[in-house]
């Protein structure tokens, strides 16, 4: 009996009890663990803190941003482009930023995605465009408003004139030369452009004086006398 007791010192119940509170404390250790390594947030990648929305002892729930942190050696920007000029955009086309924080500055970047759906912007039926800017220097920063000029096309060394001085008549060009104190109507050819120039591919020479409006606010017509004023 001595010998069976020093061997079976405990029965297989009180075995069972123990190995049960043993697997419910390894749980419970496990669980503590766990909870432990989702206190510490920890970002997926390498990047710069841009913004702490949160204090060191700020109680927070569940889903509530806690920090911004990106890469802003390439910062993504969102523009949005007009529906009749959205035919003319093509991923890998080159665009220019400007901030009017520093006015001096252009950063170059390229298009990333096009518009697949056109939505109501303000006023205005417009697509989403996505672009990435190199931003090396760090000067561009999140979240800010910039102006962007996409590039769909690029002629070198050709004729440009002031936009507002082209007129239109049922689709057809034309604008008023001046010509020993007199407005001409000619009608010209354009091609490229952008919000301040057009270009003229043919019925304007280079160096003509070209009239843009008179000074009381009259109407251009053919023919009338002129004073040209610098």
């Amino acid at each position: 009996m001595l010998q069976q007791k020093q061997k079976d010192r405990y029965s297989e119940p009180e075995v069972a009890k123990v190995q049960a509170q043993a697997a419910e404390a390894q749980a419970a250790y496990d669980a503590a663990e766990d909870a432990l390594r989702k206190s510490s947030v920890r970002a997926p990648f390498d990047g710069i803190v841009y913004s702490l929305p949160v204090k060191q002892g700020n109680y927070v729930q569940a889903g509530e941003l806690l920090v911004q942190e990106g890469d802003l050696s390439k910062m993504l920007v969102r523009t949005f482009v007009d529906e009749p000029d959205i035919g003319r955009l093509a991923a890998g086309q080159k665009i220019e930023v400007t901030w009017d924080a520093l006015p001096s500055r252009t950063w170059i970047g390229a298009v990333t995605t096009v518009p697949s759906t056109v939505k109501l912007h303000s006023s205005r039926n417009v697509g989403e465009v996505t672009c990435t800017v190199d931003n090396h220097d760090l000067r561009l920063l999140p979240n800010i408003n910039v102006s962007v000029t996409i590039v769909t096309a690029e002629h070198q060394n050709v004729l440009t004139l002031q936009r507002d001085a082209v007129r239109m008549d049922e689709s057809s060009p034309y604008i008023y030369q001046v010509e020993d104190g007199e407005l001409k109507r000619r009608p010209i050819t354009i091609s490229l452009q952008n919000l301040t120039e057009v270009e003229i591919t043919s019925g304007l020479p280079e160096n003509a004086v070209v009239a843009l409006n008179s000074v009381d606010a009259k109407p251009l017509t053919d023919g009338a006398k002129v004073k040209v004023v610098q």
